[in-house]
């Protein structure tokens, strides 16, 4: 992969850990500088470790997202830093399931980093409100931001978007925000794509399991669950964040420029939907030990009388 990549810079966005790291590090090893941001300080880019300790390649600096001046500076700091942009990556988001999407317990909000409330009605729209702030409005102005210099450069630029199978049209119990979110990055990766071509060219991956450290403690580090976590998956495992930043380095080359406004799935061939429950189950858990209430997906219709 070397070298494949190499002048051009990339900002990538939530690369603190898991698979901003693995994207950041594939980016690096490709040749290109990387620019990584997170919410909290950090002293270097954790994916640069052992390729660019000196930092002559890479940076990692703080941006909220949800801040659209902050996005606005962290652009501009990057250009004229290195000079130009040329890869965008919007990898940042993400959230946590819940049991009652009309009802969001305080815990949960809590452990998505949502906006807190002591009423259930604004603790539960606050939290989708969040969801869809992280996962589709941020990366929407970061690739609007990152389009006004993208466009007076020469050459041609790539974003790729991090989305998931949650935004399948099949629908997302569980994750309905974040599911909508999804699914609304995934269509506006097609429509940037028509609107930026042929300087601009965007594409989307759309996540299953990926074996992050989070994911291997949360969910299959559940003694019940296990290997047992895969027999919906085909390829009997999860993705990895390597595999991830492969991917990302292929769609960032040019070697295939006719691959564009597209959503590739990295899910193994998952059906959609046969994870929900299982993937609430640690939260579930953690619900039911704090005595807040909990209700599994395939009851929800019969507790409001409705047939099957």
């Amino acid at each position: 992969m070397g070298g494949r990549l190499e002048g051009k810079v990339a900002i990538v966005t939530g690369t603190s850990r898991g698979v901003g790291v693995g994207i950041s590090r594939s980016l690096l090893e490709a040749g290109a500088t990387v620019v990584g941001c997170s919410r909290r300080e950090l002293p270097a880019l954790p994916a640069a470790a052992g390729i660019d300790d000196e930092g002559l390649r890479s940076a990692q600096w703080v941006c909220n997202q949800e801040d659209l001046q902050q996005v606005d500076a962290f652009v501009e700091r990057v250009v004229q830093t290195w000079g130009s942009l040329d890869i965008l990556v919007n990898n940042a988001g993400g959230t946590v399931p819940v049991p009652l999407a009309e009802s969001v317990p305080p815990l949960a909000a809590k452990i998505q980093g949502a906006p807190r409330a002591e009423d259930d009605f604004e603790r539960t729209a606050l939290y989708h409100a969040h969801a869809i702030q992280n996962n589709l409005t941020s990366p929407l102005w970061f690739a609007l931001r990152a389009a006004r210099q993208m466009l007076r450069q020469s050459g041609r630029s790539s974003i790729i978007n991090i989305s998931s199978g949650a935004g399948h049209a099949a629908g997302s119990p569980t994750l309905v925000s974040y599911g909508a979110a999804k699914s609304g990055m995934n269509h506006m990766t097609r429509s940037l794509a028509e609107e930026w071509g042929p300087k601009i060219r965007v594409n989307c991956l759309a996540l299953g399991p990926t074996m992050t450290a989070n994911f291997e403690r949360l969910v299959l580090g559940r003694q019940e669950q296990g290997e047992d976590y895969f027999e919906n998956v085909p390829i009997g495992r999860a993705g990895t964040p390597e595999e991830v930043g492969r991917t990302a380095v292929f769609l960032c080359s040019g070697e295939v420029d006719v691959i564009n406004g597209t959503t590739i799935e990295m899910d193994g061939g998952m059906l959609p939907g046969v994870l929900y429950e299982t993937g609430l189950a640690p939260i579930r858990e953690m619900l039911e030990a704090a005595g807040e209430p909990t209700r599994r997906v395939s009851d929800a219709g019969a507790d409001r009388g409705i047939s099957k």
